[in-house]
């Protein structure tokens, strides 16, 4: 794999400036997405973030996720009940490490809800829950399908009382938007004092997908934990904890609201670029084969489709399959509260940055 630096000049439009640290200096790492069509993917030289550039227009990005998204991804206007079987078991995993952020009765905002999965549960776990989901057939289905409050419409546009949350969460969203240190502001704004922000992306410094199928045309940004943790310090947010799912595959990080100052646009990671690409430069066909990951994918997704058989057989719409999901979801609850592990995060994460 070989990598090219550009240098963008007045006249050469084809590039936006990093929307981590401002710079303009990038290296291409993929000119192709997962389907083999075009789609230029490149590392920020200054802080390592990787994204979709050039990319559509905000304009754009906000009619496709409205309209068009979930027929693209899911091939589906409203999620079917093998969708909500399948994101709500996503959300039960997510339970046993959001719920010890928690503490009983306390509010709860999910912003990209989807079909509402996560917020069913957490509802019925006795949380105060309210979500944000552009997508109209999805939001419209959480909202009035499964009764939740959910606000169908962008995040930008949303009505949302400053200061009113004790935590945002934001699965598998942060890495569709535009300008996600704008969106991190806005949901820190939403949060109290001390309030905290679940934050979910996939990891890009991860082997345990085919390097092929990193890219594609809905992940405008590839988050490492060093970026992620930057975008957060960026808009005013105290990074307190990072960890990743078991493979590897999805980074989360945990933010709270201080009255810490916003770094200014010019802070860079200082050799992170080159980290990032000495990461995907070593993640080759041949090293994935030769990894456990490609052998054990399969058979753990034909365990969970046997499950969903079995689930759906008697359970058919979404109301009757997430009350089934609920029972799990009060013995994960149960056994979490029977454990030892603290109720929220006791320091602040460090990190490495530098301020030109």
């Amino acid at each position: 794999m070989s990598f090219v630096i550009h240098e963008p000049r007045p006249e050469n439009l084809r590039f936006a400036p990093c929307d981590l640290c401002g710079h303009t200096h990038f290296l291409i790492v993929s000119d192709r997405d997962r389907h083999g069509q075009p789609l230029q993917t490149v590392v920020c030289h200054d802080c390592g973030l990787v994204s979709t550039n050039p990319r559509p227009t905000d304009e754009e990005l906000e009619q496709f996720y409205r309209e068009e998204y979930r027929k693209s991804y899911k091939q589906a206007v409203k999620p079917k009940p093998k969708h909500v079987y399948r994101a709500g078991r996503v959300a039960l995993e997510r339970l046993s490490y959001l719920l010890p952020l928690l503490r009983p009765g306390q509010s709860v905002l999910d912003m990209g809800a989807g079909g509402g999965e996560l917020l069913f549960l957490l509802r019925g776990l006795g949380y105060a829950v309210q979500g944000i989901e552009p997508n109209l057939g999805y939001g419209g289905s959480a909202r009035d399908t499964l009764g939740l409050p959910v606000q169908v419409t962008h995040y930008q546009h949303a009505k949302v009382e400053p200061g009113s949350l004790d935590v945002v969460t934001c699965f598998h969203v942060l890495e569709h938007l535009a300008h996600p240190i704008e969106a991190l502001s806005i949901m820190g704004g939403w949060a109290k004092p001390g309030g905290l922000l679940l934050i979910e992306v996939p990891n890009v410094m991860s082997r345990c997908q085919w390097p092929s199928s990193r890219y594609h045309l809905g992940h405008l940004h590839h988050f490492s934990s060093s970026t992620l943790c930057l975008a957060g310090q960026k808009a005013g947010l105290t990074p307190v904890d990072t960890f990743t799912s078991s493979d590897g595959g999805n980074l989360m990080v945990v933010f709270r609201k201080d009255e810490a100052p916003a770094i200014k646009l010019g802070a860079i990671i200082p050799g992170h670029a080159l980290r990032v690409l000495k990461h995907l430069q070593g993640h080759t066909a041949m090293n994935h084969l030769l990894s456990r990951h490609p052998y054990l994918r399969p058979w753990a997704k034909l365990s969970s489709r046997v499950q969903e058989r079995a689930a759906l057989m008697r359970h058919q719409d979404a109301h009757s399959i997430l009350d089934h999901l609920l029972v799990e979801a009060r013995l994960v609850a149960e056994k979490l509260r029977k454990s030892e592990r603290p109720s929220e995060p006791e320091q602040d994460l460090p990190c490495l940055l530098s301020v030109a």
